[in-house]
């Protein structure tokens, strides 16, 4: 569809040592897909375009040549005018920072008579004293009259930036530096009329320096590399780094040549864009002429990938922006996002968008309100549930309306489960508190019949225990039913707790191994479970034939 198709980028530059350059470069595979050029006189001294005019009509041929759709996105690039990175009092203000850059500007002999342009951004820094700021600036007046001159033609301004930041974003891009987080190193750029040193932390500008210089073929070699090195070397000397990048851009001096001439205590790493460039920087596309292969300059190719490379950097300028007052706002018809892209709302499209938005409202309202019936039915059925219940609650109240609360006393109902429940309640306190040491329960078991079994490792604890509970009732039927020491289902129950095996070990054995005797009671007042008791002692009065020394049970009962 129309309203989402992908904008064309298109990179403009005024380059001075060539001209007035067009390209259209695929930034996922590093291609140069289109690339122009046509004559174009640059005033050095002013630093501006020299004729306008001139420059629409070749713009305009350029845009014809390539086959420029209209309406595409156009990112130009202009030779840097200043640029400086600042540091000013945190305590001011963006207003403020920019009035700052402004009374700063009045010091450069351009900004004397006209306007300025700024585009400022502010830079990562350390100090909580100030607050880093790079800046460039151009002629207001010229920046409009390019702005309306780009909409003649129909197409449509997406940026303006300098040659600077231009320069830095290729190199990045091509991938020619070393600019991880926290490498510190140097940018020196050379071109027919100053010398640039820029500080660098990994994609971050630290600071910059500029020397005017005045070189050219009218000078010998030998005195135009001395005039740069005069300029660079006390500067480099200064700024201690981890390498340093020289880029020419004039065609009277080698970036290669400079860079065995400097003095530095870092490696040094150069790059042609001039007449002395060996190779193609980029690869070119099928439909661009291979002669222009080592033309296409750094400045085109900034220009040309600025807007996919924007997520990519650390610093973004734009002299095409709110500093140019109404003409800026003029110039930017509605638009909006949409998945990460800007679509200019134009008045097809903007028909286009309103059926789709009626279309989005719509779908979604139908929904909500298919989903707000079935819950509301859902609430309508959850409804009649709590009038069901209520209803039952007030039919149980009305049948209990003569039943006063005078009827029910707590503290007879109280009294009443006590004395049902004597005999318990006692025994409870009795094994609570009547415990002698080195005595255990394994069982209790109170209702009608009293049933405690345990375990001691002395007899003397049982029968205190004993009479402990027949103290508390001596009329009762409680016996001490079962007194011996532990048998053999329990030695096999501790086999297998502590067994791995399963092998069963005697009495005896188990004894000695715990270094303990330990003996097994059943007090109770259960015929039955006397019978069996008794029938159990029988049986092992025979076996041991009193050989363990226990005093007969009828002398303790």
């Amino acid at each position: 569809m129309e309203l989402f198709k992908k904008s064309v980028i298109v990179g403009v530059s005024v380059t001075p040592e060539v001209g007035l350059e067009v390209a259209q470069i695929d930034f996922a595979s590093k291609t140069v897909l289109k690339y122009g050029l046509r004559p174009l006189e640059y005033d050095i001294n002013r630093r501006e375009i020299a004729d306008l005019d001139i420059f629409k009509e070749a713009l305009q041929d350029l845009f014809v040549e390539l086959q420029i759709p209209k309406g595409a996105e156009i990112v130009l690039n202009i030779p840097s005018v200043t640029f400086k990175v600042k540091d000013y009092p945190a305590s001011l203000d963006e207003n403020q920072i920019s009035n700052a850059i402004e009374e700063d500007l009045l010091e450069h002999y351009i900004f004397k008579n006209t306007d300025p342009c700024i585009s400022a951004t502010m830079l990562p820094n350390a100090s909580i004293q100030f607050k880093k700021v790079a800046y460039t600036a151009a002629q207001k007046s010229m920046i409009i009259e390019i702005a309306m001159l780009i909409k003649e033609l129909g197409y449509k301004l997406y940026a303006i930036d300098t040659s600077v930041n231009s320069t830095l974003n290729s190199l990045i891009y091509k991938e020619r530096l070393d600019v991880e987080p926290g490498k510190s190193w140097v940018l020196a750029i050379v071109d027919n009329c100053s010398c640039r040193v820029l500080l660098m932390n990994g994609q971050n500008y630290v600071d910059s320096y500029e020397d005017k210089i005045s070189i050219g073929e009218v000078l010998g070699d030998a005195e135009n590399y001395a005039t740069v090195i005069n300029a660079l070397q006390p500067t480099l000397k200064n700024i201690p780094s981890q390498y340093l990048c020289i880029v020419s851009k004039t065609n009277v001096i080698s970036a290669e040549i400079l860079a065995s001439k400097i003095q530095y205590g870092a490696p040094i790493i150069h790059q042609e864009a001039n007449s002395y460039s060996k190779e193609a920087f980029l690869r070119l596309g099928p439909g661009v002429d291979p002669e222009l292969a080592q033309i296409v300059s750094l400045d085109i190719i900034g220009a040309a990938i600025l807007k996919s490379f924007e997520s990519y950097s650390s610093a973004h300028f734009n002299l095409f922006n709110s500093s140019l007052g109404d003409i800026y706002t003029s110039e930017q018809p509605p638009e909006i996002t949409f998945g990460g892209r800007r679509i200019v709302l134009s008045s097809d499209k903007l028909f286009v968008l309103g059926i789709l938005l009626v279309l989005v409202l719509i779908i979604p309202t139908a929904i909500a309100l298919f989903s707000l019936d079935a819950a509301y039915k859902g609430f309508e059925n959850q409804k009649a549930e709590w009038d069901h219940k209520i209803m039952e609650a007030n039919n149980f109240l009305k049948q209990n309306e003569n039943i006063s609360s005078d009827l029910f006393d707590e503290g007879d109902e109280i009294r009443m489960g006590l004395e049902h429940n004597k005999n318990i309640y006692s025994y409870y306190t009795i094994v609570g508190t009547e415990i002698p040491k080195k005595l255990w329960l394994t069982s209790l078991k109170l209702s009608d019949k009293v049933t405690i079994e345990g375990q001691a490792d002395n007899l003397e604890s049982v029968y205190s225990f004993f009479r402990s509970i027949k103290d508390y009732d001596p009329n009762s039927a409680i016996k001490l039913q079962k007194l011996g020491l532990s048998t053999n289902s329990k030695v096999s129950e501790i086999t297998e707790l502590s067994g791995e095996n399963g092998e069963e070990f005697d009495t005896d054995s188990i004894l000695t191994s715990l270094n303990a005797d330990f003996y097994e009671f059943v007090i109770s007042d259960s015929p039955v479970q006397n019978q069996a008791a008794g029938a159990k002692q029988g049986n092992n009065a025979q076996q041991s034939g009193n050989s363990n020394g226990l005093p007969p049970l009828e002398s303790i009962q």
